[in-house]
């Protein structure tokens, strides 16, 4: 097949090429083909009739009359003058292409993510709390970012000799935030000016304060609280309260003290509550172990071992590590729950519990039955209130009774439109609470004991003998278990 036949077909079939181009072309003499983007030029050379060869700047000639005027490709001109290249189209030039520019950009030297160090698993299997950190601090004078200035790209040549534009470059604006300048030594990099934490919201990067203490903290040290994250490098005892705007991070053990948090709080050798302690964070918890202790968590708990606790999770309760053990306590996840082992062998009453609570359901009730008295009181009440306004539409007067029950009628009728707002959006929580826990489950990968009640949704099951490697899921109101294939 001809190579301008198989160009056709790849036309025909879709492959962008112009085979309409090669019909105008008589194989019988010399052409010039310059492709449609003026990227490439080829030459096809017939023999001369007198049949003297093609001389090199004879065919540098003959492009430039076809309007080829860049790209030459040398080496292929000179070959075909030498060799006396016939009948064959031969690539002759192509175009420079533009060679791109960069943008500006900030070459970080921080996490701007802010990324939650997770603890690391001993070689025994333990997962070690004390390794994990959920603040990034910077000192004073430490580089923030770097900037680099955009580099202008350079314009390409076609074949015909015209220019092919190259894409603008662009210079990024300096950076904004509190707590961050430029060095006086080198304009281009961003120094903090301050000692703290490095937050990243909506473009700007601000350096937060972190409230540090060094040693423990006692009754003596008195109640802390601050507006961001607080640090804690020693142990803190029991009756101490500690309240934390963002992060709370307890380097050192926990007695029975009240701990709260807008964000996470890291127990690095957790906590033995001695059933007075409380810890509370609209985030996750994390903790070496907890004890005796009431824990509620917005998001996640994560620990080696829970005894004797009551734990409540707003998505999931994970145990990790060779322990990974729930003894004893209430322990419950929206989500779900993970452990390696629930229970133990002297069959302590040990409860788990995923999906939503007695309570929430409890509540979403009540709202129901609450919607259903709203209606009935308004269907009571609206015919009067009816019936009065088209009195005083046509211009009537009410009697003193009838104006004082109007009245009467009309603040009804507000308190009901406030019970329906806050029905409203009391439902809608409630709603979004059982839906999320719809697929709540509870996987034990190891020994499950003889005492412990699994709970899910509404549903309990009490094991009657020791198991291992089971997951259990609330089906049609009946909790169903499934074993756990291990590799």
């Amino acid at each position: 097949m001809k190579e301008k036949d198989l160009l056709k077909l790849l036309d025909e079939i879709g492959m962008g090429v112009e085979s309409a181009i090669f019909d105008s072309y008589d194989e019988t003499s010399t052409y010039v083909r310059i492709t449609e983007d003026n990227r490439q030029a080829w030459l096809y050379l017939t023999k001369k009739e007198d049949g003297t060869p093609y001389a090199k700047q004879e065919i540098y000639e003959l492009l430039k009359e076809n309007e080829v005027r860049a790209g030459y490709h040398s080496s292929n001109i000179a070959a075909m003058a030498k060799k006396q290249v016939y009948e064959r189209e031969i690539k002759v030039a192509e175009a420079v292409l533009p060679i791109p520019g960069k943008n500006g950009f900030y070459e970080y030297a921080i996490d701007l993510e802010n990324t939650i160090k997770m603890p690391e698993v001993r070689e025994d299997g333990t997962v070690d709390y004390q390794s994990m950190s959920v603040i990034s601090n910077v000192e004073k004078g430490q580089i923030i970012a770097r900037y680099h200035h955009a580099v202008h790209g350079k314009p390409g040549i076609d074949v015909r000799g015209d220019e092919i534009p190259v894409e603008l470059v662009r210079e990024l604006p300096p950076l904004n935030g509190r707590g961050i300048t430029r060095s006086a030594r080198e304009p281009d990099v961003y120094e903090a000016s301050m000692d703290g934490k490095i937050e990243y919201k909506d473009g700007r990067i601000n350096i937060i304060n972190v409230h540090q203490v060094n040693g423990d903290v006692d009754l003596i040290t008195g109640k802390i609280e601050f507006y961001g994250d607080v640090v804690i490098s020693g142990n803190v005892e029991a009756g101490v309260t500690i309240r934390a705007g963002k992060s709370l991070t307890i380097e050192g053990t926990v007695e029975a003290a009240n701990l709260f948090a807008g964000e996470d709080i890291v127990l690095k050798r957790g906590i033995q509550g001695n059933q007075k302690g409380k810890v509370v964070a609209r985030g996750d918890v994390y903790a070496d172990f907890i004890e005796h202790t009431d824990v509620q968590a917005g998001r996640n708990v994560r620990a080696n071992s829970i005894l004797n606790s009551t734990v409540r999770a707003g998505e999931k309760v994970l145990l990790t590590g060779k322990k990974g053990c729930i003894i004893g306590g209430y322990v419950h996840g929206d989500i779900g729950i993970e452990c390696e082992e629930l229970g133990n062998i002297s069959e302590v009453k040990t409860i788990v519990h995923a999906g939503c609570e007695t309570e929430i359901l409890e509540k979403y009730r009540e709202i129901i039955k609450m919607k259903v008295e709203i209606k009935e009181a308004a269907e009571r009440i609206a015919p009067e209130i009816h019936r009065l306004d088209g009195v005083l539409a046509k211009g009537g007067t009410l009697l003193k009774s009838s104006k004082a029950r109007y009245d009467s009628l009309k603040k009804q009728k507000e308190e009901l439109l406030l019970k329906i707002e806050d029905i409203k959006e009391a439902e809608a929580r409630y709603v979004a609470q059982i839906e999320k826990t719809h697929d709540a489950t509870i996987r034990i990968d190891g020994n499950l004991h003889k005492g412990s009640i699994i709970c899910i949704g509404n549903c309990q099951m009490a094991l009657q003998n020791t198991t291992c490697y089971m997951e259990y899921r609330n089906i049609s109101g009946m909790i169903a278990g499934s074993v756990i294939v291990k590799n």
